[in-house]
């Protein structure tokens, strides 16, 4: 290509200046966590739930969200937390994989964030004993305290497992 004079040479590609990382930041028992927002469907309040009997004590019921029944979860026993005593309204954050579908229990949600940084879940200078290794996907920095960055597939994985197959897995139809 011949210059012309005067002309400004564009980049051929403008860097990226995107965050690595949007999370969705929630509390649960006192501790806060983030979500990828790529899992996180929406921030949901559900009135009344249906219990389940002899359902596993994570499920703490189901709900009707919009015409797909969906399971009302504790994971704070799954993040080495106390067992959640919901009162009669539940705040949930809706997580999605693929089909499967879960509203999560949650103190309050505190926000979307971008963040730069992940730190690697098992690195060097990972954090010890906040979260179940298995469930940690990474670990990010918000307002000078380390989050677990969750790792949504595996934490459904692990709830369709424990509530089973069969029953109120958190499947959902579309």
């Amino acid at each position: 290509m011949i210059p012309t004079p005067g002309a400004v040479a564009l980049p051929s590609a403008l860097p990226d200046t995107s965050p690595a990382l949007r999370a969705c930041l929630f509390a649960l028992s006192g501790a806060r966590f983030a979500v990828d927002v790529r899992s996180a469907r929406e921030v949901a309040v559900f009135d009344d739930l249906t219990a389940v009997p002899r359902a596993p004590r994570l499920l703490l019921g189901v709900a009707n969200l919009r015409g797909t029944v969906v399971p009302i979860v504790d994971v704070g026993p799954l993040l080495d937390l106390p067992e959640l005593r919901p009162a009669r309204t539940v705040r949930t954050l809706v997580l999605r994989d693929g089909p499967l579908l879960a509203a999560v229990a949650v103190e309050t949600v505190l926000g979307l964030e971008p963040f730069d940084d992940v730190l690697s879940p098992d690195g060097p200078t990972a954090p010890r004993g906040l979260a179940s290794p298995l469930l940690v996907s990474g670990w990010i920095t918000w307002a000078g305290e380390t989050l677990a960055l969750l790792n949504v597939p595996r934490i459904l994985a692990v709830l369709r497992a424990t509530l089973g197959a069969d029953g109120p897995a958190g499947r959902s139809e579309s």
